[in-house]
């Protein structure tokens, strides 16, 4: 006797898979007394759902769609503008936990919940717990607050610059860099200009990083030898800067290379911070007292 044909798996709409994982999301964010959840709003998701919510728990709506980021913000007080590029789920995820600690909106103590998943497939797929603290394997805790002496929103900002860069090269080209942000009086000590200041003479609202022209500038001096330097308000005070600072004692992971071992350098030398983006990876690394805070992938999509 022939047997019947095994039925075929029901069919799920992507709505009703994320309503099931919003819910899930919340019941384990209440369970394990979590400081916040984090929702990736550029998977399609009905904002409404995550309206009921205990009242210690923050929702951080966190999407590289401007009028999504509004949104959050209006709705739950808090969210966050991610680069506009594809971001693997574990990219979501670190740029998410940098810029909320850079903004005071978690701390290195709390436990998060990070709803995400990729957006071509239009549903939720994962819920993840993390220790932030844990999540960042560091030899000195307080290095934590890495932002505590600069603007957060111009700390934001350079990193989606410079994860933007890393992701689109120029011109069809990879390109490296280093970007070195605060405590300029002090990292300029430990500077050598290689070529003519790019900047030199120009008034300081032509020079803000928040600029979208200024950051078109940066993208095409990206191509050449040096670092940037930038105050801590987003002021470009130079760039093809050469760090003659000696590297500190500590190890870096094998593999990197003299770009990297400039920034753990400057910033063991100053309070500065240093962002790298790998020429040869496109991985972007983010640098304070002379240690990796943390290394965002490029993603291989």
């Amino acid at each position: 006797m022939a047997k019947r044909p095994e039925k075929e798996a029901k069919r799920i709409k992507p709505a009703a898979v994320t309503a099931v994982l919003v819910k899930s999301a919340l019941s384990i964010a209440r369970k394990i007394c979590a400081r916040a959840l984090f929702v990736y709003g550029d998977v399609p998701v009905n904002l409404d759902m995550l309206s009921h919510t205990p009242p210690r728990l923050k929702v951080v709506l966190v999407s590289s769609k401007p009028e999504l980021v509004a949104r959050g913000a209006e709705l739950f007080a808090h969210s966050l503008q991610l680069p506009d590029i594809p971001l693997s789920r574990v990219g979501q995820v670190k740029i998410s936990i940098i810029m909320a600690l850079s903004g005071k909106i978690i701390s290195p103590k709390d436990r998060i919940v990070f709803l995400t998943g990729d957006p071509g497939k239009e549903a939720f797929d994962a819920v993840v717990v993390i220790n932030v603290g844990q999540e960042f394997s560091l030899a000195f805790p307080e290095a934590l607050r890495f932002t505590d002496d600069v603007n957060h929103t111009v700390f934001d900002q350079l990193v989606r610059l410079a994860i933007g860069i890393a992701n689109e090269g120029r011109e069809g080209h990879p390109v490296g860099t280093i970007f070195v942000l605060g405590d300029t009086r002090e990292v300029l000590k430990h500077v050598e200009q290689m070529i003519i200041n790019p900047f030199k003479g120009h008034a300081e609202e032509d020079r803000q990083i928040l600029n979208p022209g200024v950051q078109e500038t940066i993208k095409e001096l990206a191509q050449l030898d040096g670092a940037f330097i930038i105050k801590s308000n987003g002021v470009v005070e130079t760039a093809g800067a050469y760090i003659s600072a000696q590297m500190v004692p500590a190890a870096l992971p094998q593999g990197l290379g003299a770009r990297h071992y400039s920034a753990a350098a400057i910033t063991s030398a100053t309070k500065a911070i240093a962002i790298t983006i790998s020429q040869s990876t496109g991985d972007v690394y983010i640098f304070r007292e002379g240690q990796i805070v943390t290394c965002i992938e490029k993603n291989p999509a």
